[in-house]
């Protein structure tokens, strides 16, 4: 999405990358093709986001070997968006400013209350793997297929992205 070449990216990115992750990005890439549009459909209220991570691990400050799975269980007015035309969301500004991304791993799927129809609505991600990016503010979690392809959106109540993880 950024134009930016890798040593031109915002520090605003890459202080976010190293707050969760712990350690540098070993690189940055572009994704000129990811469209963000702004607005999108709430599909419902957002229950849990699991991702595989190789973040070094926020209790014991150890970086682990092989990647880990974790699961976020979201707090209150959190909601998951999906892009779609008739969407009447307006999707926060700090999604459709940010000039880079901030990559927290792949995304093995999301759980949702259906604001249409009431039930839970699983997303199970499939290989190759979306992968969850936030906002180099942390409010706002994309996830994207491809570097091309916004799949699905979080955002709401208090979520946020810290060195201990995704909170809220």
């Amino acid at each position: 999405m950024s134009r930016r070449r890798p040593h031109e990216a915002p520090p605003e990115a890459i202080d976010k990358y190293r707050e969760f992750h712990r350690f540098d990005p070993r690189r940055i890439g572009a994704m000129p093709h990811l469209r963000i549009p702004s607005r999108m459909k709430r599909a419902g209220v957002a229950k849990w986001v699991t991702y595989r991570s190789m973040k070094v691990d926020p209790e014991t400050k150890i970086r682990p070997r092989q990647p880990v799975d974790y699961i976020h269980e979201h707090d209150a007015g959190v909601h998951v968006y999906l892009p779609d035309a008739s969407g009447t969301a307006a999707v926060p500004t700090a999604a459709l400013e940010a000039t880079a991304l901030v990559k927290l791993g792949e995304c093995l799927g999301y759980l949702f209350v259906d604001s249409v129809v009431g039930k839970e609505r699983e997303a199970i991600g499939q290989a190759p793997l979306p992968e969850l990016y936030c906002t180099p503010d942390g409010t706002v979690l994309l996830v994207v297929q491809g570097k091309r392809e916004l799949l699905a959106a979080m955002w709401g109540g208090a979520l946020g992205v810290f060195a201990r993880g995704i909170d809220g």
